[in-house]
């Protein structure tokens, strides 16, 4: 009696786990693209840090510096796409003013300077490290970033994101299963977590894809 038990529960746990392994595969799929793209403009990614929760000058230069290895990284995976443009911040900053954001006309202005007409900005407003090692830890990795790619003749969006995710053990959560099995049940650094999520967003959107 206590065999067969044993053997429900068993059965039960494998029916659930590969449930939450099936939902944690879904969700959007890159749509084809149906706006003919000459070539794009992207602007460095942005510190977005928000007014209404203070930070500390300290915590201000750690977003800061999560923003420039995620513009890195943004380059890396765009790298060898001939129909991608980067943008300094020099010339941003010369259109915009230091760390504003483009709006519709300035961002036309900007997609100009290099002959696109569609233009991708990216805005980080998480970037919080592991506190721990790889094994263990007393703060999981915590990255949040938006970005949105529009054409600037009227402003049309094209592709929108948002990654928000704070590394979960499989225990405190069953959907992350697919995830910790890849990264081999260990917590990942801010940055990994980062090159993650960014395929992951870039990979929803058909401008995006291999072409």
């Amino acid at each position: 009696m206590v065999s067969a038990v044993k053997a429900g529960l068993a059965v039960g746990c494998a029916v659930i786990v590969a449930g939450c392994a099936a939902q944690e595969k879904t969700g959007p799929t890159a749509k084809a693209p149906d706006v003919a793209v000459s070539c794009i403009a992207v602007l460095p990614v942005r510190a977005a840090v928000d007014m209404d929760e203070p930070m500390t000058g300290a915590e201000a230069k750690n977003l800061e510096n999560g923003a420039a290895i995620l513009d890195g990284l943004l380059k890396e995976a765009l790298r060898n796409r001939k129909d991608v443009r980067f943008l300094s911040a020099r010339q941003v900053e010369s259109v915009t003013g230091a760390g504003e954001p483009a709006g519709i006309e300035q961002g036309r202005s900007l997609a100009g300077q290099v002959s696109c007409n569609a233009i991708l900005e990216t805005t980080l407003s998480r970037y919080e490290h592991r506190v721990g090692g790889q094994y263990g830890v007393k703060e999981p990795a915590a990255v949040t970033f938006d970005y949105r790619l529009y054409e600037v003749e009227g402003g049309r969006v094209l592709c929108h994101g948002r990654f928000d995710e704070e590394q979960q053990s499989v225990m405190e959560n069953l959907l992350t299963l697919g995830k910790a099995s890849s990264r081999g049940f260990s917590w990942i650094t801010a940055e990994q977590l980062m090159r993650e999520g960014l395929k992951e967003k870039l990979d929803q959107c058909g401008y995006f894809l291999d072409r």
